[in-house]
């Protein structure tokens, strides 16, 4: 009866999203946005296609999302979602970054017995159910060669998926920030060979506020007992790199992100600044009231728009997707 319940309730969600759902465009591809986040997939594919709806669990990261995109949402677990339901949505393309946990060090490894892994498990079971015409994947590179990898791959090759896929590093597109990622770009119809990609080399300082807040400043005692640990960066270094920023930066003071090196002593990089070395669009805005763990927490789970952008040109309907800018200062507004 509780499952039963759950799931008249997803489509309740998902028939108040379809009522604010932009008009079919048939010169555009239709999106799934799943474990959307804060619109990673969003971000990268701008007016190139239609989100017909993004889910997720996480409320913040969704108000986050709605603040910035009109595309309709949903909170729901991935897994609560009926095939039935995803054949109603009538997507053309499913875009899935599900939890990087079981695939890390940090997370012990566990793989396909991880709980965190069972959402996705159970949405390669509904694709033999609601195929849609492409699936683009991220992860951890940990994911690659993994039991649930293997379990995946098969499941494309049974229903006659083409399939590429790229370990992607920000770098190589020229942006000073290191976040290696696995990704997988699949069709029922034939895909594009990707070029090789465009490289448009900025300093990390071009990326930085223009007035960092004070709440920035790394207490001296931590910088004290971590010193030798911590990645420390200089500003001004024409060919520094930023450190993978990953969701405990704020809250684990090594292997989480860089610090920037300043006259004052040692500040961490605000969410801001963190965005735009992803790659979200200048008009991307956080809210002024989001405690900065949480923003370092949200921008620490989200993708690299430079690379989403990339794997997703592999889909011919997709060859072209136009880049937006993102120097400009991401700003936070009013609640």
């Amino acid at each position: 009866l509780q499952g039963c319940f759950f799931t008249a309730f997803v489509e309740h969600l998902w028939q108040d999203a379809e009522a604010m759902s932009p008009a079919a465009d048939p010169n555009r591809l239709r999106v799934a946005e799943l474990y959307c986040g804060i619109g990673g997939c969003a971000a990268a594919l701008g007016s190139a296609a239609v989100v017909a709806c993004a889910v997720d669990i996480n409320r913040q990261a969704l108000d986050v999302y709605r603040r910035n995109f009109p595309h309709p949402t949903a909170v729901a677990t991935i897994e609560s979602l009926a095939a039935t339901t995803l054949r109603d949505w009538q997507t053309d393309l499913w875009w899935i970054s599900p939890p990087c946990q079981p695939f890390t060090r940090r997370g012990l490894r566990r793989d396909a017995s991880d709980s965190r892994t069972q959402s996705f498990l159970e949405l390669l079971a509904r694709l033999r159910e609601a195929t849609p015409q492409y699936i683009a994947i991220e992860n951890v590179p940990g994911f690659q060669g993994s039991i649930t990898h293997s379990l995946m791959l098969n499941t494309l090759v049974d229903l006659g998926f083409e399939i590429q896929e790229r370990l992607l590093c920000p770098t190589v597109f020229g942006i000073p920030n290191r976040r290696e990622r696995y990704y997988l770009v699949a069709g029922r119809t034939p895909l594009r060979d990707l070029p090789p990609p465009t490289v448009d080399g900025r300093p990390l300082r071009s990326f930085l506020d223009r007035e960092p807040s004070i709440e920035l400043r790394v207490d001296p005692e931590m910088v004290r007992k971590f010193r030798h640990a911590l990645d420390v960066i200089d500003p001004m270094d024409t060919m520094a790199v930023a450190a993978c920023f990953t969701a405990a930066y704020g809250h684990s003071p090594i292997r989480s992100g860089s610090y920037l090196q300043t006259p004052s002593g040692l500040r961490r990089f605000s969410p801001a600044e963190i965005l735009r070395l992803l790659g979200f669009p200048a008009n991307y805005t956080l809210p002024v009231d989001l405690p900065l763990v949480k923003g370092w927490r949200l921008a620490g789970n989200s993708l690299s728009v430079h690379a989403v952008r990339y794997i997703l040109s592999a889909i011919p309907e997709l060859a072209r997707i136009p880049r937006t800018e993102t120097l400009s200062l991401i700003h936070i507004s009013e609640p």
